[in-house]
């Protein structure tokens, strides 16, 4: 399994003064009144707060016909607010249009000249457009402007990560960690660079990351996958078990159960049973049949394990681990 860094978990966007376009499939509130769901309620329905608050809950939450629709309302209310063209340009960066994110996150800069914030998104736009000497200029606008800046010290971090400078870009994100610790990025980023490190501490910012977001299930299987990757297979184990429970039906959890059990704890026979629902959901995956082959193998059970290896290379001739088995067990 292979660990991803998290590229860039910071939002961009751009925006002109003109209304967004509305997403025609999108659903759309016409409610008068700006309710954030499951965050309060704003009475007042030409509040610019509100509707940027709500804005943002529908951008989040992947509904951007609705965080058009707001934005809309608190821009057509006060064109020069800062917070609603920030969340515009993250808007347009979710439609995937740059050009806009540049006009807007540069009409944000003029209105507000010394607020940071629109200085960091231009460094992230800048990064994802390969201008890395352009991202860094503006990191070092932001920090002139503002020194406690946990954006920009991660922004920056995220830009010695695509040098592969680890040592750096560790110091950056615990930088942007101390000075917010409840900005969960860059701490996830500190867990993944010292899970490839085989560091002790991944574990403690990995419990770290899960205590900023509880829900967020991503984060404990990288713990799983670190721990069984540094011997603690069992407790591994645990967490793909809870995982499997709250989101039942996934082949990568179920993989993940059966390579556990047949490679760290040679529960051979558990492990068969997790290939066998792995497969159930993705009867083609020469992987998990495999490793179910290798379970019988191991098992002494060398007429099944013969038969699996000869099912997947009707699936892939050319399946070199399959035809590797069958040279070992002596077909």
């Amino acid at each position: 399994m292979k660990r991803v860094f998290l590229a860039l978990a910071c939002v961009i966007m751009l925006a002109s003064c003109s209304d967004v376009s509305e997403d025609k499939n999108a659903k759309t509130n016409d409610n008068q009144s700006v309710m954030i769901p499951e965050e309060g309620f704003v009475s007042d329905s030409l509040d610019v707060d509100g509707y940027v608050a709500r804005a943002r809950w529908y951008l989040a939450n992947e509904q951007v016909g609705n965080a058009i629709r707001d934005i809309n309302s608190a821009l057509s209310i006060d064109g020069k607010n800062v917070d609603a063209l920030l969340v515009l340009a993250d808007i347009y960066y979710a439609l995937g249009d740059q050009d806009n994110i540049l006009l807007t996150l540069n009409k944000a800069s003029e209105i507000a000249p010394m607020d940071s914030r629109p200085i960091v998104k231009l460094a992230e736009l800048s990064f994802l457009q390969g201008n890395v000497n352009m991202a860094n200029a503006y990191i070092d606008k932001a920090l002139e402007l503002n020194s406690i800046n946990p954006q920009a010290y991660y922004m920056r971090g995220i830009i010695y990560m695509s040098k592969n400078d680890t040592v750096q870009a560790l110091k950056q994100f615990m930088k942007s960690r101390d000075q917010d610790d409840s900005f969960i990025d860059p701490v996830l980023q500190i867990a993944n660079i010292y899970a490839v490190q085989r560091n002790p501490m991944a574990r403690d910012f990995y419990n770290q990351a899960i205590m900023l977001e509880p829900d967020n299930y991503a984060i404990y299987y990288d713990l799983a996958m670190y721990l069984q990757d540094n011997g603690n297979p069992e407790k591994a184990l645990e967490i793909y078990d809870t995982l499997d429970v709250k989101m039942p039906g996934s082949y990568q959890i179920l993989f993940n159960k059966g390579y556990v059990n047949l490679v760290y704890l040679n529960e051979y026979d558990e492990a068969i049973e997790c290939f066998d629902n792995a497969l159930e959901i993705n009867p083609k995956s020469v992987d998990a049949m495999l490793n179910k082959g290798v379970a019988y193998e191991q098992k002494g059970d060398y007429r099944t394990a013969k038969s699996i290896y000869l099912q997947i290379l009707k699936v892939n001739p050319n399946y070199q681990l399959a035809i590797d088995a069958l040279h070992r067990i002596g077909e």
